[in-house]
């Protein structure tokens, strides 16, 4: 993306804020003793109309709307606070030393905040699925998810003893967005892959998939019990390959299998979380088949809908419009969606 692009998206996004944002009753409801806390730890350029910024002003948005008094705290320094209701987003900025499984350092802090009497949101057990593959997968297992088979491996060397037949996909255990997923049709992918010194070095499991015949898979975005935006990713290539709209997938945002919706939202809530998608599929995309979920995440980036006007959906991601935003329209649905996880998790606070 040229940088003069990037700055135009983000200036969008910024100035979408500006005007959604109820200034003056943030200001009447700002109160440096109040119980609600919203952490925004970090304010480099680089953050400003970053997905982090516009988390952090929708959930400051979401909390104006219920008329919750706060304090927004930048310092680093959370582990001082004992019994408040903390919000923040979920990124991997909090991984300040960059370690390869820079998903522990949130779910450490996390976990350290609610042992001092914190309510944190999201919650210790929800930071804990956010891009941990391997405790996804176990998670899935325990709870009794329709997943493909998935082994996970303590190394290469148990993989190759396994004798799992050809293709399957290998998962990085730390990952979003179709990154680090590679479709293995034979030993010598394998070895490519093995001879990856920054794939072994950041992967302490291996996870092995099967590999579903599959050309669409169903975005699924919940909070609580409510499906609040579903869209299907299409592949429209005869081959096989991740559907993640950066590989140029079709986005469909009108049908939706209502066959399937309570089965979705009773899986979800097997999964004891407040917020996250699922991304979904069937087997030959076949939908009267069981559905198999693939993954969760309790953060995502939600694709809102577009006036495509005969161009690709990807396009409207990479390039910036004037009359046709998409990053004006993805800030709105982050605004909405946020709104409502403000409201489910006020709601859970006030029921502990």
């Amino acid at each position: 993306m040229k940088p003069v692009i990037k700055v135009l998206k983000r200036v969008s996004r910024i100035l979408r804020i500006i005007v959604a944002i109820k200034w003056l009753k943030l200001w009447s409801l700002y109160d440096s003793n109040s119980e609600i806390i919203v952490w925004v730890p970090f304010k480099s350029i680089k953050y400003f109309g970053s997905d982090a910024f516009i988390w952090d002003m929708a959930t400051i948005a979401g909390l104006i709307e219920e008329n919750k008094r706060i304090k927004i705290v930048s310092s680093l320094a959370i582990g001082k606070y004992h019994n408040k209701k903390i919000f923040f987003s979920i990124s991997n900025r909090y991984n300040i030393y960059k370690f390869d499984n820079y998903t522990h350092i949130l779910s450490h802090i996390t976990m350290q905040l609610e042992q001092q009497g914190n309510s944190v949101f999201p919650k210790h057990c929800e930071t804990m699925l956010w891009e941990n593959k391997t405790y996804m997968h176990q998670v899935f297992y325990v709870e009794g998810v329709n997943e493909p088979k998935t082994r996970i491996f303590e190394s290469i060397d148990d993989l190759l003893k396994a004798n799992i037949h050809f293709p399957f996909l290998i998962k990085a255990e730390h990952s979003s967005s179709s990154e680090g997923l590679y479709k293995i049709s034979s030993y010598e992918d394998l070895a490519d892959l093995v001879s990856n010194k920054k794939f072994v070095a950041e992967n302490r499991h291996i996870i092995a998939q099967e590999l579903i015949n599959m050309r669409k898979d169903l975005r699924v975005i919940l909070v609580k019990g409510e499906i609040l935006l579903h869209y299907w990713r299409i592949n429209l290539n005869e081959e096989w390959k991740p559907t993640s709209t950066s590989y140029g997938s079709k986005v469909d945002f009108d049908y939706f299998p209502e066959q399937w919706r309570t089965h979705i939202i009773e899986t979800f809530k097997s999964l004891k979380i407040t917020t996250g998608a699922f991304d979904v599929t069937w087997e030959n995309d076949d939908l009267s088949t069981k559905p198999i979920y693939l993954e969760v995440s309790p953060f995502y980036q939600p694709n809102p809908k577009m006036e495509l006007k005969k161009k690709a959906y990807a396009f409207y991601k990479q390039h910036f419009s004037l009359f046709n935003s998409w990053d004006v329209k993805y800030v709105n649905v982050v605004f909405d969606i946020k709104h409502k996880q403000v409201k489910a998790y006020l709601e859970d606070a006030l029921a502990n």
